[in-house]
């Protein structure tokens, strides 16, 4: 028998005070679930931990952590959101006696701080580091940094420990095939956190974590997933035959290859997130987003991605200094035009690390606010020409026009009526089915507002007219209906998100 001593290990991810309507938890909810997905660096730890090690997962946001347990280590991954819940715990396991070790974006990039609340920081990437700050902590010897001065190759990875995550509470999973990204935008850590040369996996491994994978249902976490075509196609047509339904994020040239396109929708991809950030010329210049001046080719390359079936979830950022209150107006124009009923609206934030922070720190506009408010609807920056209740106020009343049912029927009789929504997606349970019928039928039939009674009507329409496939249609209705809930949820917070604004309100922020 092995001597080898056992050690108790607990990865957690905290829970958010405030999550924004892009999380999709009412979404969540109507499947039963607590939330879409969890975040992937919890499973891909767990799979470089070595067998002597008694692994928990425990993310906040599906099941809380256990009252009286002290085990012998404690990982936990920080975003600025949670980086105020990630110290708490720190602390309170210390406490216990646990070594704690604090790794993700945050943490990185604010060492100083987590040091105060952990033992250790692993700083970046954290393949080889990890190892080493174990092996280090079976020894009692373990440093306060673990960083590597290069990046890890990344040609193949184990398949993440799903095993130990309970699937019952959420939807899908995340995967990633490649880090880095070419761009620097100024507001971004992929960059700073991955690097700008792009490196990737073998395709046969991610094919096989994908096999190994307790679910049909994925994301692909990578912040380009398009951005090397070759690459891209080769994985297409690998995972066509493994008939999965899956988003991901990309840029809007994947609409100049048409085949890449098309070899995407037969693979099974749904939904793409696009990052527009801003229409102002000179916003995307200031954030060093130049590559994103698209002008006229918005139009055609939204309309070839539609024409391919497949959804644009389209992301918007207000908010840089040469931005006005009239962006929210542009940005919901743009919308209806492009027919886009999806559409991820945040005000600009600064995690530490980016060029943003470096930028509005060096000149004092970083408000002295929790960092958990950096979550998108809250202001947190010192706006130079809106001040922090004007920009919150009309943040507020854009989304809840984006997601009005009037707002959404005109949208989605605009986009579905296309037929090009028709490939079946994943498939789910007879009891899941019955369910979300229900939900339908309560929600869109049993219901006074005639935008919702004539938005479905015209769905069951194009369905029986085998125009949109079920999957499709009853999706994006429940989709719809879970922004709308969140966005409910917001408004009935107004009172006290406003008073959390007008604390730290300093008005628009004026160049000496």
């Amino acid at each position: 028998m092995s001597d080898t001593k056992k050690y108790t290990l607990f990865l957690i991810s905290p829970r958010q005070r405030f999550l924004n309507y892009p999380a999709h938890t009412e979404l969540a909810k109507m499947f039963g679930k607590r939330r879409l997905m969890i975040p992937l660096a919890l499973p891909t730890i767990a799979a470089l931990t070595p067998d002597h090690y008694d692994i928990r997962i425990y993310d906040e946001e599906i099941e809380p952590l256990p009252g009286n347990a002290r085990p012998d280590l404690v990982g936990i991954t920080t975003l600025a959101a949670t980086a105020k819940r990630a110290f708490a715990l720190g602390d309170k396991y210390r406490a216990l006696g646990s070594k704690v070790i604090f790794g993700g974006p945050y943490a990185s990039f604010m060492q100083v701080e987590a040091l105060k609340h952990g033992d250790c920081v692993i700083a970046g990437e954290a393949e080889g580091k990890w190892e080493q700050a174990l092996a280090d902590f079976e020894q009692g010897c373990l440093k306060p940094v673990y960083q590597s001065e290069t990046y890890v190759p990344y040609h193949s990875q184990k398949p993440p420990r799903w095993d130990l995550v309970n699937m019952h509470r959420i939807f899908q999973v995340a995967i990633q095939v490649s880090r880095g990204c070419p761009f620097n935008c100024d507001f971004c850590l992929v960059s700073k956190n991955f690097g700008r040369k792009m490196r990737y996996r073998d395709i046969d491994n991610v094919v096989e974590e994908i096999r190994a994978a307790p679910s049909k249902y994925f994301f692909f976490v990578d912040d380009n997933l398009t951005i090397n075509k070759n690459y891209a196609k080769e994985l297409m047509r690998a995972i066509i035959p493994l008939k999965i339904s899956w988003g991901c994020m990309c840029s809007l040239d994947v609409a100049t290859d048409g085949e890449l396109l098309n070899l995407m929708a037969e693979a099974g991809c749904f939904n793409i997130l696009v990052g527009f950030e801003s229409l102002n010329p000179a916003s995307l210049d200031e954030s060093q987003k130049h590559h994103n001046r698209g002008g006229s080719i918005y139009a055609e390359a939204i309309q070839k991605i539609h024409t391919a079936g497949i959804h644009i979830n389209a992301s918007f950022v207000v908010g840089f200094d040469h931005d006005t209150l009239d962006e929210f107006d542009r940005i919901f124009d743009f919308t209806m035009k492009h027919n886009l009923p999806n559409v991820n609206l945040h005000l600009l934030n600064a995690p530490p690390g980016t060029e943003t922070h470096r930028k509005f720190n060096e000149e004092g506009r970083l408000l002295s606010c929790d960092p958990e408010l950096g979550v998108g609807h809250f202001p947190t920056l010192h706006y130079m020409n809106m001040s922090q209740i004007a920009i919150f106020d009309k943040y507020m009343e854009t989304i809840a026009r984006l997601y009005s049912f009037e707002t959404i029927r005109k949208k989605g009789e605009a986009l579905l009526s296309n037929g090009a929504f028709t490939r079946p997606g994943g498939d789910i349970s007879t009891l899941m089915k019955a369910r979300l019928s229900w939900i339908t039928f309560r929600e869109f039939v049993l219901t006074r507002d005639p935008d919702r009674r004539k938005l479905f009507r015209f769905i069951m329409n194009l369905i029986s007219t085998k125009r949109i496939a079920i999957d499709k249609g009853l999706g994006f209705l429940l989709s719809m209906l879970g922004y709308h809930r969140h966005i409910r949820e917001h408004q009935r917070h107004m009172a006290e998100y406003r008073k959390i604004v007008m604390d730290q309100d300093k008005g628009a922020w004026k160049r000496e």
